[in-house]
């Protein structure tokens, strides 16, 4: 069985073949009939050298391997879709959530940014109450994720729109020194180079100039709505231009991701797209690695590799997602008859059985759907909503709690505005 390897790694098997011909290597692979040429120039880095070029355009061959991968890609997206069905709207809405803050957390841990999970979850169950204006930090972030999983769909037609995307992402996220210093993008550095990586190890030096960077993303916005190719490799390939291009002096990362949640969740399923974030951090050892072997100028711009273990991380994030997804629905089955035990033992002893179940059941099933983010949960002006559409008054409804929370099966965690939780093992 031949070994398909990066260009580099054959130049070096080579070494002693006085025959052998790098470039010659390159149009083959170029010329294969499995090869997806785009028109898209990365600039990219020789090694060891401060030389860079944009002579090669971006390429990926069809492998076994990518195909393989792709496919399970979409059988998962379309298991999650099928799981979620099955789902409660509550449960689904609060499931949706969780993975809305994992997301911002871990993009935000990816650039070193630390955010605190009681805040963003009291963000993201707010948000809806408070208008534009009145904003905090993180507000704008959340909420254009949220439109996101609402379905809203993100069209980018011009170089305005990706300024425009970046300054509400970001809003109160960049500080004044490292705002966008030319008319859409960064242009002059006052330090001579921006680089891409840790303060120890370098990873990508991206184009210098406002002209290049506009040029580069001209370029982009012609590949990204044309239809020639499978969406998931479009995106992946998007995601790697984008970063390549790093056209703001900061915010790059965040936005790359966020560009690459909006598009997985509007061809695929939200559940994928709000977990790319969340994937990466967990192998961002291997994101940097796939990263920096792409941008080597003696890779020649080939894309297989890192669409391949892209790939690969996309897909373990999946089969955890969708593991969450069907254990929490199974233990929701079994909640059902446990919540309804405890309804009927206190019907018997004078409390309201509808109004119990409905509050120990919508509180079992945010604890399930919510994992460790009790913040996150329903709250009591919600229970009330939902239970007193099925006829129950406010009244009673809101009685109940009060009796439930006195007698020890629930426990208030909040009170502007008010939330309780389960006070009991879901067992």
């Amino acid at each position: 069985m031949v070994h398909y390897h990066p260009l580099e790694t054959v130049k070096y098997q080579h070494d002693y073949d006085p025959n052998f011909s790098l470039d010659a290597e390159y149009q083959q692979r170029l010329a294969n009939v499995s090869a997806v040429v785009t028109s898209l120039y990365p600039l990219l880095s020789f090694k060891n050298s401060d030389k860079q070029t944009k002579k090669y355009p971006i390429f990926f061959v069809y492998t076994p391997k990518m195909i393989n991968l792709c496919n399970q890609f979409i059988l998962n997206s379309r298991k999650i879709e099928k799981a979620s069905m099955k789902l409660p709207n509550v449960a689904l809405g609060q499931f949706l959530d969780s993975l809305l803050l994992g997301e911002i957390t871990y993009t935000n841990s990816i650039e070193g940014i630390k955010t605190d999970a009681a805040e963003i979850s009291t963000i993201i169950r707010s948000i809806d109450v408070h208008p534009k204006g009145q904003e905090k930090r993180l507000w704008s972030t959340i909420r254009m994720y949220q439109e996101i999983q609402n379905g809203q769909l993100l069209k980018i037609e011009s170089l305005q729109n990706f300024r425009d995307i970046y300054d509400e992402l970001l809003k109160g996220e960049i500080p004044a020194e490292k705002q966008p210093n030319g008319q859409l993008f960064r242009d002059k550095l006052s330090s001579g180079i921006l680089t891409i990586g840790t303060a120890t190890k370098t990873v990508h030096v991206p184009p210098v100039s406002e002209l290049d960077i506009s040029e580069a993303l001209s370029s982009l916005i012609a590949f990204m709505n044309k239809d020639d190719l499978p969406a998931v490799y479009k995106a992946l390939i998007t995601h790697f231009f984008f970063e390549n291009t790093h056209p703001f002096l900061d915010g790059n990362g965040r936005m790359g991701r966020y560009l690459l949640s909006t598009y997985l969740s509007s061809k695929y399923d939200r559940f994928t797209g709000f977990s790319v974030a969340t994937a990466i951090h967990a192998q961002i050892s291997s994101y940097y690695r796939i990263f920096k072997e792409t941008d080597k100028a003696e890779n020649r711009a080939e894309l297989t590799f890192f669409i391949e273990e892209m790939l690969q991380i996309l897909t373990a994030q999946q089969d955890k997602v969708l593991e969450n997804l069907i254990t929490a629905k199974n233990k929701l089955d079994h909640v059902k008859e446990v919540v309804s035990a405890k309804a009927k033992r206190l019907a018997e002893v004078g409390h309201n059985e509808k109004a119990v179940y409905g509050i120990m059941f919508y509180l079992a099933e945010s604890k399930l759907f919510t994992g460790d983010n009790p913040s996150l949960g329903i709250q009591d002006r919600e229970i009330v909503k939902l239970i007193s559409a099925e006829g129950t008054s406010q009244r009673k409804i809101k009685q109940e709690l009060d009796a439930l929370e006195e007698a020890g099966f629930i426990k208030k965690i909040a009170s502007r505005p008010k939330q309780h939780i389960l006070a009991f093992e879901l067992n």
